[in-house]
């Protein structure tokens, strides 16, 4: 048990000092080695896990630790890369599954009857998603092993149940380095593409009553919070409408490097609100011809919707659509005014009778 402590600290580190939007997780269950004859679940199994969610199929490191109850060996030690795929749906419970290859190192093993050997597995479980300040994860998980090359050992299954963690939950209570600036020699500092912790005392307030993100939806009955202030939201505290401010050059629909982690954390608005729906509208300013501007604004949307699956959102959920020049927010006689209406805007819709 020390050594798969030892395990998930390294597992917690490497995590909370990525830049990446990901998770970790311990499950705990039991585990059934050689079921030719038969499962039996009785040998106690502690997994830690860290998933990457900015792809369709989510990269997840696991590291598992399985205490042998019938003293044959002592122990099972087992590390694998796995990819996680989620079936989205308009429930709190996302089903997926899960499969990959790694490397099981039997503690006290015996020679051609029970060694340490590669093996693939492949399995599926349930995640509950229940709104949270903390974006806790609830998830069950049911997986079978087959040992490649083994003598005897065939196969193993496990069940386990746990919870999982995003990173930024440990990240949020780091204090920050300042930063600092050098004179010399004159430095170019690229932002990296990562969430932009969102400050709630930028946002006006807008009831008297306890409103954590004040989005003007009482606590209590926000069932999306933490949602950004620059949303609109619907009576039960969820996003509906924003524009992203996504710079594009004129005649072109390629997102400015500066712009993407506008559009990343976006991305982990739509993870955090499974249930809705995405419309992207795209829109440009009036110089050139109303039918390229029309078709240049599909592009600028398209070309949105394809950075956002790429970060892990269903391609099912999202639909592109263009504007053309038809529908400004600024004058476009001025340099300015034609920035502001080469935009996106986002509209996010839900299933009728959500309660």
């Amino acid at each position: 048990m020390k050594k798969i402590c030892s395990y998930i600290f390294i597992i917690v580190t490497y995590a909370s000092a990525t830049g990446v939007e990901a998770e970790i997780g311990i499950n705990v269950g039991m585990t059934s080695t050689k079921n030719t004859l038969g499962s039996k679940f009785r040998n106690p199994t502690i997994v830690a896990t860290y998933q990457d969610n900015r792809y369709v199929v989510m990269p997840r490191f696991d590291l598992e630790y399985v205490n042998i109850a019938d003293n044959q060996v002592d122990a099972l030690v087992k590390g694998s890369v796995n990819g996680v795929y989620e079936f989205e749906n308009n429930t709190v419970l996302t089903p997926y599954v899960v499969a990959g290859v790694g490397y099981e190192d039997v503690k006290g093993g015996i020679k051609d009857v029970f060694e340490s050997h590669p093996f693939i597995q492949g399995g599926g479980g349930l995640v509950y998603e229940a709104p949270n300040e903390y974006q806790i994860k609830a998830k069950v998980e049911g997986k079978m092993l087959q040992i490649l090359g083994g003598n005897g050992e065939d196969n193993e299954a496990s069940v386990t149940a746990g919870i999982t963690v995003p990173v930024a939950t440990f990240k949020s209570v780091t204090k920050p380095k300042p930063n600092v600036v050098a004179v010399q020699p004159v430095v170019r500092v690229v932002p990296a593409i990562k969430v932009v912790p969102i400050n709630k005392n930028e946002c006006s307030i807008k009831i008297s009553a306890p409103d954590m993100d004040r989005d003007g939806v009482e606590n209590r009955f926000d069932q999306c919070p933490n949602t950004p202030c620059d949303f609109t939201v619907d009576s039960h505290g969820c996003p509906i409408k924003t524009t992203l401010k996504i710079n594009f050059e004129t005649n072109s629909a390629e997102i400015d490097f500066h712009s993407m982690p506008k559009v990343y954390n976006f991305a982990q608005i739509l993870l955090k609100n499974r249930d809705s729906q995405i419309q992207i509208l795209g829109h440009t300013d009036s110089r050139g011809s109303a039918s390229k501007n029309l078709l240049l604004s599909e592009r600028r949307a398209e070309a949105v919707v394809q950075v956002l699956i790429g970060m892990g959102v269903s391609p099912s959920r999202i639909h592109a659509e263009g504007r053309g020049e038809r529908m400004p927010i600024a004058s476009n006689d001025t340099s300015c005014g034609r920035k502001s209406n080469r935009r996106i805007e986002a509209v996010l819709s839900y299933p009728k009778g959500r309660q």
